[in-house]
């Protein structure tokens, strides 16, 4: 073991030769080493194969991270198994989800990062309460050791080893409606058409697996798309974003060009015996492309074209860790032990038939079966596991990089790994219509913006099993938060669109919905502050409040730096507990968001009301957020040229708002517009300064902004300035 020490918070620890992951963003070669025996924090125990690293713990410890993971907010009391693996039920046992992100802080003592893309096993007070036990099967990898007992400062450590987090365009701030599946372009266009004339905001709607032809990756199904040019070019006039599928089997068919290149150019990932590996997903027999190969990347990265030359710019890379239904030979094995029982009285052996048949999927044997050529040398993907999405992301990425140079996109990935964060994002998978899900869709909220992916979310309604309309509408609620603010249900279950239910349900979606796209100035300018700063644009309220009730909430989160929200999360109920920490705060019961019903509060804890129609945003004192009133049925679709500016303030506060063009990376060369708002309060006067910068490449469309300033006592003070 030898480690070189990077900065005052953060040491490198490596062990053996490690794979190079791609996971951080600093030059290795200017490293000094130096050999070491221990490692602070941790004990060490090295076995053929395997490390395992110990850490004890407290009875007050608390642990964070691991990103994509079920479980508590504070990781303490179940073993997590970082292997990317689709499960789409997603139940408290299940030990593993799609990604892996091996980051942990253990709150007021330090951090770590384990750079290992094979499987990881945490043991977090499972075995034993006052240990977290980590199972690394392997003897290769580097640990990296953040010493600093601030837990903001631990994450800004992470995300500059691993990055800054990725901006998609602003489009995707909006409202996203998916479903698997709208299988033609005559259902997308309906679609379309209900959300505007039902004056609906929409910014995207999603194309699953049956636009393809036969689900061949990179094809039009001209029968159910017949031209396709001219459709795109439809929804795009009425302002949407149309966002395909994208999975990485190929179907293997002669005469199938993306097979037929991949087999000429010997892209594929092969077995043991140097044959191409063959698995079963959607469009039967397929082989995986070798994306840790760089010119396998620059040929599939390339493919994008298809759509991109369309002007499609949004994008949904699934299937990627990769799924694997079966392979020819185990369903094989598995039919024979069938015909063998067709004869036989079944009693105890339908189980066998039962569960066998859900284990020939993505079974541990599969990945050790099949390998990767790397630039670093030959690998089975058992070993480099948790890469594969990340790759495929990274050669979409970095063919965008060549087919639409400077042009922001919106890139999910279902399958990740660290530092994934930095070029696309994700979502959360196969969540299901269950109320206990929007709890892990907070959870995992707060738990994947301190591993960097800033902006992300979960399926809204849930994705399997049918959705009851108070379900629906407290899921939209919360997803008013979320970053990404999409709607998806699966092939069988019940439909979720704002108008799948009654008149009374599509109301309040439709004002809710509307609320979100009155908060984008507000969401879109904190986002890039955070992004500025390395700070969770949406955190635990640990992050913001020292107080020790707050560092043991789960269900509330702060929103950047002003609102914390407080969603409800059980069926009927009429509201719910707060725990309201330091500041005073205003509640705003939003059922519209051009109409206020707001109550100030002292710190401490209440049960408050929120009727099924209004959302709980809660305003911190002497902060600001940001409006647009006027509205709107896309992101783009008009200028903003008056904000509203509400704001709870006692003393003074400031809030600076953020505007671009909202496509392209031209920010990054000063082609942008701040405004700074200011109100201070004097002798029970409000004086209010408003300060433009901007640039003769970039000049803002605000022309005036109205404000909306309650004091203590909840009265309203108003103000509009010309600017």
């Amino acid at each position: 073991m030898k480690k070189a020490i990077l900065n005052e918070f953060t040491t490198l620890y490596r062990f053996g030769i490690p794979f190079e992951t791609d996971a951080t963003v600093f030059e290795k070669n200017d490293l000094v080493f130096e050999k070491c025996e221990k490692i602070d924090y941790f004990s060490i125990v090295e076995k053929e194969n395997s490390t395992t690293l110990n850490i004890k713990l407290s009875n007050d410890d608390k642990v964070y991270g691991l990103g994509e993971t079920l479980g508590s907010l504070n990781k303490r009391g179940k073993v997590y198994r970082l292997f990317a693996t689709d499960d789409p039920i997603h139940t408290p046992e299940k030990d593993a989800l799609y990604g892996s992100h091996p980051f942990v802080i253990i709150s007021n003592k330090f951090g770590f990062f384990i750079d290992y893309p094979g499987e990881i096993i945490f043991d977090i007070s499972y075995t034993k309460f006052d240990e977290m036990i980590i199972t690394i099967n392997s003897n290769n990898f580097d640990i990296y050791i953040f010493d600093t007992k601030k837990d903001i400062e631990v994450v800004r450590e992470y995300l500059k080893l691993t990055g800054k987090p990725y901006i998609p365009p602003k489009w995707a701030f909006g409202y996203q409606q998916c479903r698997w599946s709208y299988p033609d372009a005559e259902t997308i266009k309906d679609v379309a058409n209900n959300f505007r004339k039902r004056n609906i905001p929409c910014d995207a709607i999603y194309m699953d697996i049956d636009y393809m032809e036969n689900y061949k990756v990179f094809t039009i199904d001209d029968s159910k798309f017949p031209n396709f040019p001219e459709f795109v070019s439809e929804m795009k006039n009425m302002g949407f974003n149309l966002v395909p599928i994208v999975d990485p089997g190929v179907k293997i068919e002669k005469g199938y060009d993306v097979y037929e290149e991949g087999i000429k150019n010997d892209y594929f990932c092969k077995d043991e015996n140097g044959e191409y590996f063959v698995a079963t997903v959607w469009p039967g027999y397929t082989h995986f492309p070798d994306f840790l190969n760089p010119q396998v990347r620059e040929w599939w990265g390339e493919k994008y074209k298809l759509f991109t030359d369309l002007g499609i710019t949004g994008f949904w890379n699934d299937m990627n860790e990769p799924s694997i239904f079966f392979v020819p030979k185990t369903l094989k094995e598995y039919l024979k032990k069938i015909d063998e029982l067709k004869e036989k009285e079944v009693g105890l052996e339908f189980f066998m038939i039962k569960d066998e048949a859900v284990n020939l999927s993505n079974r541990r044997e599969y990945y050790k079966s099949f390998y990767h050529n790397t630039p670093q040398g030959k690998y089975s993907n058992d070993e480099i596991h948790n890469l594969y999405g990340y790759y495929m992301t990274k050669a979409t990425v970095e063919g965008f990089e060549k087919i639409i140079p400077n042009k922001r996109y919106l890139l999910l990935s279902r399958s990740s790994y660290a530092g994934h964060h930095r070029i696309a994002t994700i979502w959360m998978g196969d969540n299901m219509s269950w109320w206990e899900h929007m709890l892990v869709n907070i959870r995992m909220l707060q738990s994947l913006n301190l591993s960097g992916f800033f902006y992300t979310g979960a399926d809204i309604g849930g994705f399997g099993s049918n959705s009851s309309p108070e379900l629906v509408i407290r899921w939209m609620q919360l997803g008013v938060f979320s970053p990404l603010y999409r709607n998806h249900s699966a092939l069988g279950t019940r439909h979720q669109e704002p108008w799948a239910f009654d008149e009374y349900t599509e109301e309040i979606l439709r004002n809710t919905i509307k609320l979100r796209y009155a908060l984008i100035p507000y969401l879109y300018s904190e986002f890039f502050n955070s992004v500025d700063n390395l700070k969770p644009f949406i955190s635990p309220l640990f992050l913001h409040f020292d107080d020790e009730i707050s560092k043991n909430i789960e269900d509330q989160f702060m929103v950047g730096n002003s609102i914390m929200a407080a969603p409800v999360i059980q069926p009927n109920a009429k509201g719910r507990y707060v725990h309201l920490p330091e500041n005073k705060w205003l509640y705003w019961k939003a059922s519209n968001h051009k109409y206020r019903n707001v109550k100030v509060y002292e710190p401490g804890d209440y049960y408050i009301e929120a009727d099924l129609n209004e959302v709980p945003i809660f305003i911190r004192e002497n902060s600001l957020i940001i409006l647009n009133e006027e509205d709107i049925n896309y992101v783009n679709e008009k200028p903003i040229k008056e904000l509203t500016v509400i704001g709870f303030v006692n003393n003074s506060a400031e809030f600076t708002y953020f505007e671009d063009d909202g496509e392209t990376y031209d920010f990054n060369s000063g082609k942008f517009a701040k405004i700074k708002i200011v109100v201070n309060k004097e002798n029970n006067r409000y004086n209010f300064e408003v300060e433009k910068d901007e640039s003769e490449d970039f000049v803002s469309t605000v022309e005036r902004i109205k404000f909306e300033i309650y004091d203590e006592k909840g009265n309203k003070h108003t103000e509009i300035i010309e600017i």
